[in-house]
């Protein structure tokens, strides 16, 4: 359980019937990550081992023929206030970077430390209420025709809509690249940028337009290099049940919500702003990837009880299952099974383990289908389709 600022002191609770102490849950893991490994117990009066442990000492077991590790993390986030803007290295990157900080001797979890291991980072986030995200950019012209109102009262402005000249993907680089290692983006002019981003919604009109979002942003972080990129980016309402695929090298930030996340076994982040943590904006803009479009939405499917969500990966997929009797799962390889409501048993062939709301179940690839059978609702994060 990771108490970051940006949690939200009742939304995890709330979901799965635990007193709220007062201190912000803003993840709940499920994985074997080196950091953050959950516990397997077999029975109540056992402490857990390690999942990480657990897999180690038989992988083929654990999760099938070909993987040492368990290739996905689960997670639910509770969001109260936006994350920082961030972007998750591919796997070259994240090979190379882990590397280097490595033989630099970084300690796992020093604040400065970027690269915790050497995977890649996808992940898909599945609102359980509605969530809001910025992920990606908006088309250059779009974002131009933004900026020019701002322009005669933002010297900061004004340099990024001459950046954008170029309505491709070299504009968006040049107007990042200002924004975020500029001298032009010092704390006076974002702070400047800000005030005729307030000077607009001011101004006639019932549309805030991308103006709000930076100004409500600024009253957190005032003159954070981040505020002029946050206008830039694509905002996204996702209402309950819908989902979205965020690719390596895409920028985002998750403003608010709960959600379950999928996501690769990795907690490599590079960050650009809107955060008291370590920022490496150069290295961010190293890490964008450029040619990207548009924020995924991953393919649905439903199969009875069954709806399944498959990004555009083949490292993990998820299944909603709303139990009412008896349903059988067509997910193989290794399993995580997250009780999010009501009262289930999963069957394998090992044997059956009762989940109530915020308990889980890891079933390893040698044990066969998993059968629930109960009333409530489960989501169980497996592999993806090779």
């Amino acid at each position: 359980m990771r108490d970051y600022p940006w949690g939200s002191v009742d939304q995890v609770p709330r979901l799965f019937g635990w007193a709220p102490s007062g201190t912000p849950v803003a993840e709940v893991w499920w994985g074997a990550h080196p950091t953050g490994s959950a516990l397997v117990a077999r029975g109540e009066d056992d402490a857990g081992a390690s999942l990480r442990d657990v897999i180690s000492r038989n992988p083929v077991a654990s999760c099938g023929p070909g993987l040492t590790e368990l290739p996905f993390l689960l997670k639910v986030l509770g969001v109260a206030d936006p994350l920082s803007l961030q972007v998750h290295p591919g796997a070259e990157q994240s090979r190379t970077g882990f590397a280097r900080e490595e033989a630099a001797g970084i300690p796992l979890n020093a604040p400065r430390r970027s690269y915790r291991d050497p995977h890649a980072k996808p992940e898909m986030v599945y609102a359980l209420a509605s969530f809001e995200v910025l992920a990606g950019f908006r088309r250059p012209e779009e974002i131009r025709a933004s900026l020019r109102p701002l322009a005669s009262h933002s010297a900061l402005a004004q340099e990024l809509v001459q950046a954008l000249a170029p309505a491709d993907s070299d504009g968006l680089r040049g107007a990042l690249e200002i924004a975020l290692t500029g001298p032009q983006a010092s704390s006076e002019g974002v702070i400047e940028f800000t005030a005729a981003c307030r000077r607009q919604l001011a101004a006639p009109g019932d549309d805030p337009g991308p103006y709000a979002l930076p100004v409500a942003l600024a009253r957190r972080y005032p003159g954070d290099r981040a505020l002029p990129v946050v206008m830039m980016m694509v905002h996204v309402s996702l209402a309950p049940g819908e989902a979205l695929y965020i690719a390596p090298g895409t920028l985002h930030s998750y403003l608010r919500g709960l959600a379950v996340e999928l996501l690769g076994p990795s907690d490599n982040v590079l960050r650009a702003g809107l955060t008291a943590k370590y920022v490496d904006p150069a290295r961010v803009l190293t890490t964008i990837d450029w040619s990207a479009r548009a924020p995924v939405r991953p393919a649905v499917s439903r199969q009875g009880a069954i709806r399944l969500l498959r990004p555009p990966v083949p490292f993990f997929q998820l299944a909603d299952v709303r139990v009412a009797g008896s349903v059988d799962l067509p997910l193989t390889g290794p399993r995580i099974a997250l009780a999010l409501e009501g009262q289930v048993t999963a069957f394998t062939q090992l044997g059956s383990l009762h989940l109530s709301s915020g308990q889980s179940l890891f079933a390893m690839a040698s044990e066969g289908p998993i059968t629930l059978r109960g009333k409530g609702r489960v989501v169980v994060a497996a592999l993806g389709q090779r």
